[in-house]
């Protein structure tokens, strides 16, 4: 494990709190106004994860417009909103199926269909899912 990587990047100094650990790498957003910064920037990243023996997922380390949405854990950024993934709504969809018929065979009591429940919400109102929330939970 290390930690306190001091990272420098376009000349200056970028501070992290890193743990790296079974060889992951936490996830990050980079920011530019210049494409030719964020080409830079993805190359010098590059060649300091290689002398920690990491690497990045190239298809997805590419500069894009920020207008266009972002994927980001589960999420897609826009630069005054976020939301969610329409897989994962699509998926909680069919699990909030099979949660409520495994609570009225008896298979999983209230309180354990409530926490998966408030598991996916408290992951969903990171974005601006009010009006999701609100069709699929009623």
């Amino acid at each position: 494990m290390q930690r306190n990587q001091h990272v420098r990047f376009g000349g200056g100094r970028l501070e992290t709190q890193v743990m790296l650990c079974a060889g992951r790498l936490p996830y990050f957003l980079l920011f530019a106004d210049d494409k030719a910064d964020l080409h830079r920037w993805r190359l010098e990243i590059i060649a300091f994860l290689k002398t920690l023996r990491l690497t990045l997922h190239e298809n997805n380390a590419q500069p894009r417009p920020a207008h266009t949405g972002v994927p980001f854990l589960g999420f897609i950024v826009f630069p005054d909103y976020r939301r969610l993934k329409p897989a994962n709504g699509y998926a909680f969809q069919r699990r909030y199926k099979a949660i409520r018929r495994n609570l009225e065979s008896g298979k999983i009591t209230e309180k354990e269909m409530t926490a998966r429940v408030q598991a996916w919400v408290n992951h969903a109102a990171h974005g601006d899912t009010w009006g999701l929330r609100l069709r699929l939970l009623g």
